[in-house]
């Protein structure tokens, strides 16, 4: 039962939880997407590769449960997550 219960704090399991997850470039990316940019231009302004800002945007959408980029984006303005 110990297990069990582990398996299930250590899990998230809202929206919340998981939005507490996002990684510092995830972060970046949304906002960065919030201004306009172009994931060609966020790999310009950030030098980071272009796969990994796609893998940051997919990882962000998958945790705030967004089917697409621009919910992404609402979804972490609505939870202050970005300005």
């Amino acid at each position: 039962m110990d297990a069990l219960l582990q398996a299930t704090v250590e899990k998230p399991t809202s929206m919340r939880d998981q939005m507490n997850e996002l990684e510092p470039l995830e972060l970046r990316c949304l906002t960065l997407a919030a201004r306009g940019r172009t994931r060609q231009d966020m790999m310009r302004e950030t030098d980071i590769p272009l796969d990994r800002i796609d893998r940051a945007l997919e990882d962000a959408m998958r945790k705030l449960q967004a089917g697409n980029l621009a919910e992404a984006v609402f979804r972490a303005a609505r939870l202050d997550l970005i300005s």
